[in-house]
């Protein structure tokens, strides 16, 4: 997969915070997060989708780590945290959509949506299966991670169907009134040039 963000599991013995921390980190401009909404000004926390690497250096694919953007006292944003608002749109100005980029950002373990993978304070992965479940089962919960990007995706398809059908409304019922080729000014002549009856 293309996801370039990581969030890299860093021990208590090798200087991480006490049970061991997430490092969070953007390394090319075009791993920047772009167009969450409330992300440009006004979010505290963001749920940041990474690639995860255990305390081993091993790799595990696409997780979700809930990332603090902003103080909860002054609202400035935390270290290594850069966010800005990506400016107006076409349609639904509104929305605080924006940018984030993480340059090293340390967060607590437990910041890692943890229900169907956790990883410990030594930094050992762990996918975790449905109880009683078949592998099935537990297969199809290990793709839940990636829920988040296709609920807003599927959305987006939803909501540009209602526009589709309002632009399509407005046509027709435009259509049916316009009177092509209609020229005010011919019927005008027409009518001074008509031979008197």
């Amino acid at each position: 997969r293309a996801l370039e963000t990581t969030a890299t599991f860093l021990k208590e013995s090798e200087g991480g915070a006490k049970g061991g921390e997430w490092v969070i980190h953007s390394p090319t401009v075009t791993s920047t997060k772009f167009w969450p909404g409330t992300l440009g000004k006004t979010a505290n926390h963001a749920m940041v989708i990474a690639r995860l690497i255990d305390g081993d250096g091993v790799d595990h694919g696409i997780h979700n780590f809930l990332v603090p953007l902003r103080s909860m006292e002054d609202h400035t944003l935390l270290p290594g945290v850069e966010t800005g608002d990506i400016g107006p749109k076409i349609g639904y100005n509104n929305m605080d959509n924006g940018f984030a980029r993480f340059d090293n950002v340390r967060i607590p373990r437990r910041n890692m949506a943890m229900r169907f993978a956790k990883v410990d304070e030594e930094g050992r992965y762990e996918k975790v299966g449905v109880k009683g479940g078949s592998s099935k089962n537990n297969d199809a919960a290990s793709k839940v991670a990636y829920i988040t990007m296709m609920q807003v995706r599927a959305y987006i398809i939803h909501s540009s169907n209602d526009a589709l059908a309002m632009a399509c409304t407005i046509a027709i019922r435009y259509s049916t009134i316009r009177r092509q080729g209609y020229n005010a000014d011919a019927d005008k002549k027409r009518a001074e040039n008509a031979p008197n009856e």
